[in-house]
């Protein structure tokens, strides 16, 4: 229903189809300028005629993960920095500043901000991950369950009242 909604707003001749002038229009009414090539990359993505149907489908596409890295090849990337289970923070942010997608300081100082590095400068590869992967409903149940020996039974009542006296 709300992609309807949606497509209704952008199909601004009511032709059924969302062509060039039809997306210039929708964006214009936002107040954002999109050059040709930018409205050309958009009604590529749908691959055929942007109709309902074919917008519905190129939405699902993008929503069930197709064109984003999965799971298993972030873990691998992050596995490639892993030394027996932590990460070298600096070396990290070295790979982070020089390769791909540079990342400024700032950027990095804002990521390693959620993190718990060790007085070695390392932190743990699963927490790394966590933030990066969906963790895996058994690896929740683990840490959850990892609390319970360390949580102490609290003093009988009989004790703190002989205190207080």
């Amino acid at each position: 229903e709300m992609y309807k909604e949606c497509f209704k707003l952008m199909d601004i001749n009511k032709d059924g189809t969302i062509d060039k002038n039809d997306l210039r229009g929708a964006f214009d009414n936002v107040g954002v300028l999109m050059s040709e090539g930018e409205l050309d990359g958009l009604l590529g993505e749908i691959g055929g005629a942007c109709t309902y149907d074919n917008m519905v489908k190129m939405f699902q596409e993008k929503m069930s993960g197709e064109g984003n890295d999965p799971d298993d090849l972030i873990v691998q990337a992050f596995k490639a920095y892993d030394i027996e289970g932590k990460i070298d923070v600096k070396m990290f942010q070295h790979a982070l500043k020089t390769w791909g997608d540079k990342m400024s300081k700032s950027e990095i100082d804002e990521i390693f901000d959620e993190f718990d590095i060790d007085e070695d400068y390392m932190v743990k590869t699963k927490e790394v991950l966590g933030l990066f992967v969906a963790q895996k409903e058994e690896e929740k149940k683990e840490e959850e369950k990892a609390p319970e020996p360390e949580a102490e039974a609290p003093p009988p009542e009989e004790e703190e009242g002989q205190k207080k006296k």
